[in-house]
């Protein structure tokens, strides 16, 4: 076979369906990002001098931009690209939009870690390069929902909260021009609570009862619309209380956020799905973002009573790798499975990369609860280690997938 014909065919492949270029880009990032960050914290406790090279930047910032604005982006615009326009029977998402946002953002990737390292220049290049992928995702978003026949509040909220992280982001891009603290942070609070947490609930309001029904024999599904607008509406609320000062609020926001995700746990976890991996680990993914609220609650609440922060970061990690990484796992792998033409299933190695992220989570989590210098430590390092390994072998599992046509032989 000709070379030409044969790249052109594995790219035609590649962006035969929304989902395929933005899977195995965010792969991509990810595992750059994360193999980066293990890198910085070897060298951190000097057990790779080699790694440890000048960063004008500071890590927390570095890592942030990383994981909040390419790496879980890049993964749900491939769930939304495919499952927008079926919410609402409204037209596809345009080929265009959905081969450059993640090219954009997997650009932002490497001219960040670059940046990182060099200077100014290169990162305001992966600040414009993300941007530019958030705003042909929202346009093409928008789009989708100005044109469809019906509206759903899932769409209405992850618009907007795309919305959000434009500005977020935005607001990153200023904060790094002008060094400008306040700004930074602004950005990673806005990115978190005001983009990826609405619409990672907003995703799991819609289909986490719609996947139970579908499996479950009587499984009634339960996602009134008001339980959206609260926790959607109390994530927007706490960012706006953090930014303006008002911080002796935010345990009770916390509260109400615990109480509420935790009744959506009870309420749509159900027992008769044990057999079914692909089904139950969407349970016990999204059992973190209650866990996280509840950690939260108690370090506002430490704050409030005493003055100090308790906990550290661990509600932010519980959040991030537990609630946020799980779902992923869960999500992609049964878009991966169901649009490649292969059973709805969830084989033994993918399973023990949930686990693997279920133990990075634990671990990250308790390195920051630990008190002893070398248990945090190893805690933390290990929680690098068992994400790296899980997502380098969930990669590795799906990667030949996306590059391959469906297996039933149907396009797309």
């Amino acid at each position: 076979m000709n070379p030409d014909r044969k790249t052109a065919g594995r790219w035609d492949v590649l962006t035969a369906a929304p989902h395929r270029l933005a899977f195995l880009s965010g792969f991509t990032s990810l595992l750059l990002a994360s193999t980066w960050w293990a890198c910085h914290l070897l060298a951190r406790y000097g057990l790779a001098p080699a790694a440890a090279l000048d960063m004008p930047l500071a890590p927390i910032w570095a890592h942030s931009f990383l994981m909040l604005f390419t790496v879980f982006p890049t993964f749900f615009l491939g769930f939304l690209f495919t499952t927008y326009p079926r919410w609402m029977n409204g037209p596809l998402v345009s080929r265009r939009a959905y081969v450059a946002t993640p090219l954009l953002l997997s650009g932002a990737t490497l001219a960040w870690l670059i940046g990182v390292h060099t200077g100014l220049g290169w990162q305001l290049t992966a600040v414009t390069l993300a941007l530019a992928g958030l705003v042909v995702a929202l346009v093409a978003l928008l789009r989708v929902l100005i044109d469809a026949q019906q509206v759903v509040s899932h769409a209405i909220v992850t618009s907007a909260a795309f919305a959000i992280g434009v500005v977020s982001l935005a607001g990153f891009g200023y904060g790094l021009w002008g060094a400008n603290d306040f700004a930074l942070h602004f950005a990673v609070r806005a990115a978190l609570w005001g983009f990826l947490l609405p619409v990672f609930f907003a995703v799991c309001h819609r289909m986490v009862p719609f996947f139970s029904q579908n499996v479950v024999p009587g499984y009634v599904a339960w996602r009134p619309t008001w339980v959206l607008v609260a926790v959607v509406g109390l994530a927007w609320l706490r960012l706006l209380l953090g930014t303006a000062g008002v911080l002796d609020a935010l345990a009770v926001v916390d509260a109400a956020l615990f109480v509420l995700t935790a009744a959506c746990a009870a309420r749509w976890t159900s027992f008769r799905a044990r057999g079914n991996p692909l089904l139950w680990t969407l349970y016990a993914g999204f059992v973190w973002l209650p866990i996280a609220m509840l950690l939260q609650t108690i370090r506002d609440a430490s704050f409030t009573l005493s003055g100090e922060w308790a906990l550290g970061r661990a509600p932010i990690h519980a959040l991030g790798i537990g609630f946020f990484g799980g779902m992923l796992v869960a999500m992609v792998t049964r878009v991966t499975m169901g649009h490649s033409g292969r059973a709805l299933q969830m084989d033994r190695v993918t399973l023990a990369c949930f686990f693997g992220i279920q133990a990075a989570a634990v671990a990250r989590v308790g390195s920051e609860i630990a008190t002893a210098p070398a248990a945090m430590q190893w805690l933390l390092l290990g929680s690098v280690a068992a994400w790296l390994v899980a997502f380098g072998v969930w990669a590795a599992r799906n990667g030949p997938i996306y590059l391959a046509p469906r297996s039933d032989g149907k396009p797309g």
